[in-house]
């Protein structure tokens, strides 16, 4: 067995107070990549990074989105959107949206706090880490319209290096690395997994040992 699996902390220490406090000062101090504010992305957002017990495991709630909808469409995804004028903050946005698409009430869900802006290419988005408790995943009753499926990951299906992998792109002259996690119900990737590792990177430092590596491409002088 994977020694940082099998030496995994219970549920009571990832839950506590002072754990819950020590990651969210992690989230918040780490620095993600950022595109330049222009007028495609300022639009803000959130989304809810939703742990939660499943069979006695903590784990992360993700959604896969409807194939018909205008943006991110058949993408796996946490709970989120765009933010409305009415909202009192993003931390709000996200737990609306959440409540929106899951129908799981915003007052059941407690908030932990929330990490850095992520400016991406439509949008800038807040990351907000809630805790919805004990979760039958087949008893939720997601929104017919946004979501096709719900699902859950354990945290420790995270912390085996055969479950991680990474991909590399480039974008307006710069190189980004994204995590990719394989082997569950569906691939997780793009910003929803980099959420995921900024998360899970805060939450459990000692144990979640995967590292973005930046590759360069070998160069090779070829005559002709």
């Amino acid at each position: 067995m994977n020694s940082t699996i099998e030496n995994f902390p219970s549920v009571e220490i990832l839950l506590s107070d002072s754990n819950r406090k020590q990651c969210i000062e992690r989230l918040k101090n780490i620095k993600l990549p950022q595109r330049e504010l222009n007028e495609t992305n300022k639009t803000r957002a959130a989304v809810l990074i939703p742990l939660c017990l499943v069979k006695e495991e903590l784990s992360l709630l993700y959604t896969l989105r409807k194939a018909d909808l205008k943006r991110h469409s058949g993408q796996v995804s946490f709970p989120g959107g765009m933010e409305d004028s009415t909202d009192s903050s993003l931390e709000y946005t996200a737990l609306r949206e959440t409540e929106e698409e899951l129908s799981i009430p915003k007052e059941e869900i407690k908030l932990w706090g929330s990490g850095s802006i992520y400016v991406g290419k439509e949008f800038s988005v807040l990351p907000v880490v809630g805790y919805l408790g004990d979760i039958d995943v087949k008893k939720l009753k997601p929104n017919p319209n946004e979501v096709d499926v719900v699902f859950s990951i354990p945290l420790k299906h995270f912390c085996d290096p055969i479950n991680c992998r990474s991909t590399q792109f480039r974008y307006q002259n710069q190189t980004y690395v994204l995590p990719v996690y394989i082997n569950a119900q569906y691939r997780v990737w793009g910003i929803t997994a980099l959420i995921t590792h900024i998360l899970l990177v805060s939450l459990l430092p000692k144990h979640y040992k995967h590292k973005l590596h930046l590759i360069k491409p070998v160069l090779s002088k070829v005559s002709v």
